[in-house]
C-alpha cells in the first residue's frame, strides 16, 4: 500500500513536468491497462441529461449554420450515429470514451500528460490511440489500445495475456481433425483483425471509403457467394440462405458472367493479388481438409452419434424387416434434415416437396391398379378363379388404404415445417416418424404385389386353359423382367441398400 501511495504522489508531480525522466515514465506506465475494443460505454445510456445549465438549445432566427461541436481544450465532442458521445483529439490522434463535460481541468491535464508519455514510446509511429480513463481507489487508471491502420490490427505497449479471448479457439468440438493449431492461428488473427473493424464502427470520425474499394468489396462478396453456391451440400447456402436469395443469386450470376467478374477484378485489384485462385485453392485446402466439403464432413460426423444407435433398435429393425426395409430408407433421408439439433429449413422444404411428389405419384398408380383389378375380375375364366378373386380383392382394398394414407402422410410431413412439431418428432421420435412416413409406400408396394400375384395365379392355373408352352414362356418373361427391375429398384434407393 505504501508503494502505491508513493507511486501516486510521484505521479501527481509528473503531470506538471514537460519532459518526464525514464523512471517516471516507468511509474507512469504502471497506470496503463491494455484492453480489447468493446462497445462504447454510453451506447445504452441517455447522452443528454435532463438539465444542463451551461448549454443553450435556442435556435436563432434565420439560423442556417450547422451546429458546432463542443470543444474541451483540444478535444472535439462527436456524436455517434447510435446516440453515444466520444471525443477526438486531432493533435495527438487519440479517441477518448469519456464525457469531457464531467472532467475537471486537472483530470484533463493528467490524461494529456499520460498520452504524451505513452506516445513517446512509439518512436514517431502514427498509430491511433483509444483510451478510457478510470479512477480506482483514488488513483487514475488508463485502459487503452492502439490501432495500426496500415496493418489493420491493434497493438499495445506491453505484452497482453490473450487467454480469455482465445481460450475458445483451442476447443475443436470433438472433431477428429488435426487442425487445432491451424484453427487457433486463424481465429486469433481474425479476432485481432476484427478489432480494427470495431474501431471504425465505434469511432467513424473522418472515415471515408473510396468508390473503388466499395466495388472491390462487392466483387469479393460475389466470389464468396459463387463459391458457396457451387459447393455441394454447402452449409452456408442451405442453412442461412432462403430460396428467394438462392434465386436472386442465380439471376445475378446469369446476368454477370464469370468473365465479367474477372475483368472487374483485374481492373480494381493489383496484379500481384490472385483472389480467385486463393479462394478456390487455398480456402478449400482448409475447408476440404480430407477431400470432402465442410458440410458433408460436419453431417457425417454428427450423424454418426445420432442415427447409428437408432438403426440398432429392435422395434425399428423389426418394422423395417416387415416393411421391406422402407423405414431405414426413410431414416437415411431424415438424416439430411436434422443434424445435431440443427433443423435445416431448406432441407425440410426439399424433403416435404419430394415426399409430396412421391405421394401424388403413388396415388395415381394406386388408382390405376384399382382399375386393373376391376378389369381382371371382369375377365371370364380369369376373374372366376378363387385365388385371383382373393388376391385382387386384397389389392383393391390396399389401394384404397394407399390413397388415404398418402393424403394423411402428406399432411404429417407438411407439419415438419413447424418448429415445435419437427423438434419433437425428429429429436424424440425419429424412428416412429420414419415408420409412419413409410406406410404409404408399404401399402402401395403390397397392393402392386397382390395384383401381380393374383394375375399370375389366374394365368398359371390349369382351369384358365393356357397351353404348357405359353405358361413356360410367361414364367421365363417373369424371371427376366424381375431380374431387370429388382437391381434398378435397389440402385434407385442408393448404395446403402445394396451394401
Amino acid at each position: 500500500m505504501a508503494t502505491t501511495v508513493r507511486s501516486a504522489l510521484k505521479l501527481e508531480d509528473l503531470y506538471l513536468m514537460q519532459a518526464p525522466t525514464i523512471n517516471q515514465q516507468i511509474e507512469f506506465q504502471e497506470h496503463s491497462i491494455p484492453i480489447w475494443p468493446t462497445q462504447l460505454r454510453r451506447y445504452t445510456q441517455i447522452t443528454m441529461p435532463d438539465v444542463i445549465p451551461h448549454h443553450n438549445y435556442n435556435v436563432e432566427a434565420m439560423q442556417t449554420d450547422w451546429a458546432q461541436s463542443q470543444m474541451h481544450g483540444d478535444w472535439e465532442e462527436l456524436d455517434h450515429p447510435s446516440g453515444a458521445i466520444y471525443h477526438y483529439n486531432p493533435k495527438t490522434e487519440s479517441y477518448a470514451e469519456i464525457n469531457m463535460r464531467e472532467f475537471s481541468d486537472a483530470q484533463l491535464q493528467r490524461l494529456e500528460s499520460w498520452i504524451k508519455v505513452s506516445r513517446s514510446k512509439l518512436n514517431g509511429r502514427k498509430w491511433l490511440l483509444v483510451v478510457e480513463p478510470l479512477r480506482m481507489r483514488g488513483i487514475d487508471i488508463y485502459t487503452y489500445y492502439y490501432v495500426v491502420p496500415e496493418r489493420r490490427v491493434i497493438a499495445w505497449l506491453e505484452p497482453v495475456d490473450g487467454y480469455i479471448l482465445f481460450q475458445e479457439c483451442t476447443t475443436d468440438s470433438n472433431w477428429k481433425l488435426n487442425t487445432g493449431e491451424l484453427k487457433v492461428t486463424i481465429l486469433m488473427e481474425a479476432n485481432v483483425s476484427n478489432c480494427t473493424r470495431k474501431h471504425v464502427e465505434y469511432f467513424p470520425h473522418g472515415i471515408d471509403i473510396p468508390l473503388q474499394d466499395v466495388r472491390t468489396l462487392h466483387i469479393k462478396l460475389n466470389w464468396y457467394r459463387v463459391e458457396a453456391s457451387t459447393m455441394e451440400h454447402s452449409m452456408a447456402a442451405s442453412i442461412f440462405w432462403k430460396p428467394d436469395e438462392m434465386k436472386e443469386m442465380a439471376a445475378e450470376l446469369a446476368a454477370r458472367t464469370l468473365q465479367d467478374m474477372m475483368e472487374l477484378w483485374m481492373e480494381h485489384v493489383p496484379s500481384s493479388m490472385t483472389f480467385p485462385d486463393r479462394i478456390f485453392k487455398g480456402h478449400h485446402e482448409y475447408l476440404n481438409h480430407h477431400g470432402q466439403p465442410e458440410a458433408r464432413l460436419m453431417r457425417m460426423h454428427s450423424v454418426t452419434g445420432k442415427c447409428g444407435p437408432l438403426k440398432k433398435s429392435p422395434f425399428l429393425t423389426g418394422a423395417a424387416v416387415a416393411m421391406f426395409w422402407i423405414p431405414f430408407i426413410m431414416l437415411d433421408r431424415l438424416k439430411h434434415v436434422y443434424v445435431d439439433g440443427l433443423i435445416n429449413g431448406v432441407d425440410i422444404r426439399r424433403f416435404t416437396d419430394d415426399f409430396s411428389t412421391q405421394a401424388k405419384a403413388q396415388t395415381t398408380v394406386a388408382s390405376v391398379i384399382m382399375a386393373v383389378n376391376a378389369s381382371i375380375l371382369a375377365v371370364p375364366g380369369l376373374g372366376t378363379q378363387l385365388a385371383t378373386k382373393a388376391l385382387c380383392s386384397i389389392s383393391f382394398v390396399l389401394c384404397v388404404y394407399c390413397i388415404v394414407g398418402c393424403m394423411i402422410a402428406q399432411q404429417l410431413v407438411q407439419r415438419l415445417r413447424y418448429l415445435d412439431f419437427s423438434a419433437y418428432y425428429l429429436q424424440e421420435e425419429m424412428g416412429t416418424f420414419a415408420i409412419l412416413a413409410s406406410i404409404p409406400m408399404f401399402t402401395f408396394l403390397m397392393s402392386l404385389a397382390f395384383a401381380i400375384i393374383g394375375v399370375l395365379a389366374g394365368i398359371f392355373t390349369v382351369g384358365f386353359g393356357l397351353p404348357l408352352s405359353t405358361r413356360i414362356g410367361c414364367g421365363l418373361i417373369l424371371i427376366v423382367g424381375g431380374g431387370l427391375v429388382i437391381p434398378l429398384t435397389m440402385a434407385s434407393f442408393g448404395p446403402g441398400l445394396i451394401q
